[in-house]
């Protein structure tokens, strides 16, 4: 057998390059088939199910190993995650069979090397929304620590200055990781399950985004529990938009306009959501 693939990757924590091995606990797509991010058709090929296909404007995507990387913290791991549901369940187990053994920080570096490789390291396609192609990091997956903040603002930082567009993700480690560890080319909103953690994810520097059981309705309105703030139900959830039209959670300032992101519980998983969400009531409660 030959030696496991590696590479080198600069790490902004030692401040120098180190060699990683790739092990298959992340994974790039050049081209995401997820309709939320960007546009899809879905195509009769003669199969049992139509193909998603891709169409302008596009958007990258990453998913690391949720095993190794998301918070046990997190109330939806293993429990309504929906990157842990349908097609990308299949890829989610492979990843955390891969990372097994390796510590979160190396699942992150691949991550981190698979986005400063991609296109061959070269110019980022310009068929994005606004030019530069978008990305959106770790649609499954979390960093652990400020150092894999760091490493994929670095990477974020490179799509940038190869013309690649806006970077954006959500965070269930925002109590642990200070918004700041990100660096200016990543849009990051931490994950918050009560509109009480509103306020403390501010202090923390983020704007949040919050799962909630149902909307009131679907347009902005008043959150109960966060004084001073607004939810605006995700538009991809309620008027077919996509991530890369809306831009909500990519390039808006929301911080400074007061705006809370709402996603609803839906899909497959919704029935997990909607008992996490319970018994995340009940304990508040208690």
């Amino acid at each position: 057998m030959g030696e496991t693939p590696s590479f080198w990757v600069y790490d902004p924590v030692q401040q120098q390059r180190v060699r990683v091995r790739a092990f298959g606990s992340a994974r790039f797509h050049k081209v995401s088939a997820n309709r939320k991010l960007a546009p899809v058709d879905l195509m009769d090929v003669g199969g049992a199910r139509p193909r998603p296909t891709p169409r302008p404007p596009f958007v990258s995507s990453t998913y690391a190993s949720i095993e190794a990387t998301c918070p046990d913290s997190c109330a939806f791991k293993r429990a309504g995650c929906f990157a842990d549901a349908g097609f990308t369940r299949h890829a989610g187990m492979l990843m955390d069979a891969a990372a097994r053994g390796h510590a979160p920080l190396d699942v992150i570096r691949e991550e981190a090397e698979l986005i400063e490789s991609a296109f061959g390291g070269g110019r980022i396609p310009q068929d994005g929304a606004r030019g530069g192609r978008d990305l959106r990091l770790h649609v499954g997956g979390d960093i652990e620590s400020a150092a894999g903040a760091e490493l994929l603002g670095a990477a974020a930082r490179d799509w940038r200055a190869r013309g690649g567009g806006a970077v954006w993700s959500f965070t269930h480690r925002w109590r642990k990781v200070p918004r700041s560890a990100w660096g200016p080319d990543v849009s990051v909103l931490a994950s918050v399950e009560r509109p009480e953690d509103v306020a403390a994810a501010r202090r923390q520097g983020y704007a949040a985004a919050l799962v909630v059981d149902e909307f009131e309705r679907d347009t902005a309105y008043e959150l109960d529990g966060a004084p001073g703030y607004k939810l605006v139900p995700c538009p991809a959830e309620t008027r077919g938009a996509t991530c890369a039209s809306c831009r909500l959670c990519l390039d808006r300032p929301l911080l400074e306009l007061g705006v809370v992101i709402g996603f609803q519980a839906h899909g497959q998983q919704a029935a997990k959501v909607r008992e996490t969400l319970y018994q995340i009531g009940r304990r508040a409660a208690a």
